[in-house]
């Protein structure tokens, strides 16, 4: 599993880093939002995985 996400890590960093080739900005900002959200799953889900009280975080 820890290869996995660290794959995921790398693979959004090189998504990050080709993103600031394409011409049009709309596109590119809304690619980042994307990589953004993708990243943010990968930690919701790590923290449900190992099993993090979530009343925690919705208090």
């Amino acid at each position: 599993m820890l290869v996995i996400i660290a794959l995921a890590i790398v693979v959004a960093g090189f998504c990050i880093w080709v993103v600031q080739f394409i011409a049009n900005a709309t596109v590119r900002t809304l690619l980042r939002v994307l990589v953004g959200l993708c990243l943010a799953a990968l930690l919701a889900f790590l923290v449900l995985a190992w099993g993090f009280p979530i009343a925690l975080l919705v208090s």
